[in-house]
């Protein structure tokens, strides 16, 4: 059995994964908690502070829910253009193949350490920091059946 694929990574697609991360731990509890309190602080002492009280309460509120996804999605931008443009992966019972321009490698199955389903896609890690996307646009209806094998060839390594 072989899959093809051809990547197709939007910063949307990064921001939504490193936003995902960031609010399942406990650093993004601390973000609401902290947005929750400004909320309240302003409601309760807007009429009694000053303009520069206000004007920092403001930012206080902004900071977590509009501020932070903002500066995400432009690292996110950041790291497209970093990332290669015409990039294919081919999935096979030998292994991975990874095709860039000119340029391919071929990893064994036990060179992948990981896949994860998401709702909007699949992260195939090669190691702990390093991984291809692959989002629900380019795997279509092959998703669940093109995951299961993923972890069929990574289980069979262990």
């Amino acid at each position: 059995m072989e899959y093809k694929f051809k990547s197709d990574v939007k910063a949307a697609d990064l921001w939504r994964i490193s936003m995902r991360r960031t609010y399942r731990t406990p650093a993004g509890i601390v973000n609401i908690v902290f947005t929750v309190t400004m909320i309240l602080l302003a409601l309760r002492f807007w009429g009694t502070t000053s303009d520069f009280l206000r004007t920092l309460m403001l930012f206080g509120c902004i900071l977590f829910p509009i501020i932070q996804p903002l500066a995400v999605f432009g690292m996110s931008a950041k790291q497209l253009d970093d990332m290669p443009k015409d990039l294919e992966l081919t999935f096979s019972d030998r292994g991975v193949k990874v095709t860039t321009g000119e340029k391919s490698e071929n990893m064994p199955w036990r060179r992948i350490k990981n896949a994860i389903k998401q709702k909007n896609m699949i992260v195939i890690m090669s190691d702990d920091r390093h991984g291809y996307m692959l989002t629900d646009r380019v795997l279509g209806q092959e998703k669940d059946e093109f995951y299961n094998f993923l972890c069929a060839k990574i289980r069979a390594q262990f």
